[in-house]
């Protein structure tokens, strides 16, 4: 049972430069990205966010939130 007061964090996703979502990891740890909206993996903290642009040097990332 949820308390009063308690939100639920707020999701976003995450685009690179070229316009593609972030879809997770595979493959060993390398970054997956997909020109389509759908297949976009919901993140709910910042710090998630920063570590990706710790991954993704020389690239710019934009988080946008759908919540």
């Amino acid at each position: 049972m949820r308390g009063k007061g308690i939100e639920k964090p707020k999701e976003f996703i995450v685009m690179n430069s070229r316009l593609e979502y972030f879809c997770g990891m595979m493959y060993g740890g390398q970054l997956v990205w997909s020109p389509d909206y759908r297949d976009a993996k919901y993140l709910n903290d910042e710090c998630k966010f920063k570590g990706l642009q710790g991954l993704c040097t020389g690239e710019e990332l934009a988080m946008d939130y759908v919540n």
